[in-house]
């Protein structure tokens, strides 16, 4: 029991983070470049997307590829949510399957390298 709840607490820290993450994107997005709300709740939304997804394939599936592989991958999937929530065209999906993915990678390669 105390396993199961240790567990799930792992997994909501990373939610809180996550949402955290893109609320301070999202405000940024809308102040600084004057997008409209939809941006504002696409990286809410986008945020704990990435870094729950990086916490199911990493620490719960154990997936092989490595954690920077599986960053992108996560990265590349909040991207995606990103890209549904606040743009609709084809020509930005490449920019932002691009940019998930290599963002996400550095985030995991710039945690491993604080060490445990």
């Amino acid at each position: 029991m105390i396993e199961a709840h240790v567990q799930y607490s792992g997994l909501l820290r990373r939610a809180i983070t996550g949402v955290i993450l893109g609320v301070v994107v999202g405000v940024l997005e809308v102040w600084v470049f004057t997008r409209d709300i939809a941006h504002f709740w696409a990286a809410v939304v986008a945020g704990p997307t990435y870094m729950i997804m990086l916490a199911v394939l990493t620490d719960r599936l154990q997936l092989a590829g490595g954690k920077t592989l599986l960053g992108a991958v996560s990265g590349l999937l909040a991207a995606i949510v990103w890209w549904a929530i606040a743009v609709h065209t084809a020509d930005a999906f490449v920019l932002a399957a691009v940019a998930g993915a290599c963002f996400g990678s550095a985030y995991v390669w710039s945690e491993a390298r604080k060490g445990p």
